[in-house]
């Protein structure tokens, strides 16, 4: 088994936290969430993950290797989508590798970048004395698996995690089909803080669209976001994030308060809103624990976190008349 060794963040203290206090008629407890989502110190990944996948990118630079990927994002998703993958497998009976069969396609197959692994991913168990302290993720031993649930597959590309992921170990060697109707994938166990939270972080790793991220994290909103004309970066000239102002933030904020406490009621908008923050949250938790140091996965989650508290501060605002 392969393990990380645990790098957490720094612990929120109370002074860092919000606090929402519900109104005295329901009672529920209070509310604290941290006030902003701490960031590990800044690491790059290794140039030997890379060149072990990809030698001839051994001098290339990490952003134009990170820009040529999301390029490639189209041919992969095309790829991954030819192959017969089962969705899910139990825990306790994961092969070491599967063969996924390939379906005819109108595609030149010399255009299509096929997936070199299968992740196996499930949630780590989390303390509960620091919930808002990442784990570090690692491979899960198959043995220490529970035999009564299954466990969602993702076929996955070794080179994009390589070139995001400062604390993932080196994926098991992949090797390439000599039959062009099936693909062997070698199948790896993962776990990660959450999850639930994992398909919307490797989506992101694939494609790098920031705006396909903000609707995740907000689906209520999504009519009111603004598209991405192509796929963002790190190294673009203009954040996908860096247009929304202090004031369309605060528009953003007032009309997810309006829909959850419209659709939900008084009591129930809070718990929609906490929802929300659970998702920012734990997909937080697993790009601390991967070491992912991406600057537009970040300025999406800060986003995304700093509308939701204003949005639980309407609330409680309401509440309070």
């Amino acid at each position: 088994m392969l393990q990380v060794a645990s790098h957490p963040v720094p612990h929120f203290s109370m002074m860092d936290r919000v606090s929402y206090h519900a109104s005295p008629v329901a009672s529920p407890p209070s509310l604290q969430l941290p006030r902003n989502l701490a960031r590990p110190p800044f690491a790059e990944v290794e140039r030997s993950a890379v060149t072990v996948i990809a030698p001839e990118l051994a001098d290339a630079p990490f952003e134009y290797i990170r820009r040529y990927l999301a390029g490639q994002a189209p041919q992969m998703i095309a790829a991954v989508n030819m192959l017969s993958i089962p969705s899910s497998l139990p825990k306790s009976r994961l092969p070491a590798s599967l063969d996924a069969a390939v379906r005819p396609t109108s595609y030149p197959s010399s255009s299509l970048v096929f997936p070199t692994h299968v992740l196996a991913v499930s949630s780590s168990k989390s303390s509960p004395s620091s919930p808002s302290t990442p784990t570090a993720a690692s491979f899960a031993a198959q043995a220490q698996m529970p035999s009564s649930a299954t466990v969602p597959l993702y076929p996955t590309h070794s080179l994009v995690l390589a070139a995001h992921c400062t604390l993932l170990p080196q994926l098991p060697t992949s090797k390439p089909s000599s039959k062009a109707t099936a693909l062997n994938l070698p199948v790896v166990p993962l776990t990660v803080p959450d999850a639930a939270t994992f398909p919307h972080l490797h989506a992101f790793l694939h494609t790098k669209r920031a705006d396909t991220l903000l609707v995740t994290l907000l689906p209520s909103l999504q009519s009111s976001l603004p598209a991405a004309h192509s796929p963002s970066s790190s190294g673009s000239s203009r954040s996908y994030v860096s247009q929304f102002s202090s004031e369309k933030l605060l528009r953003l904020a007032q009309a997810l308060a309006s829909t959850a406490y419209s659709q939900n009621g008084p009591q129930g908008a809070l718990q929609c809103l906490m929802a929300h923050a659970k998702v920012v949250n734990g997909l937080w938790k697993n790009t601390c624990a991967l070491g992912i140091f991406d600057t537009e996965l970040w300025g999406v989650m800060d986003l995304a976190w700093e509308v939701i508290l204003a949005a639980l501060t309407r609330i409680v605002e309401i509440q309070r008349r």
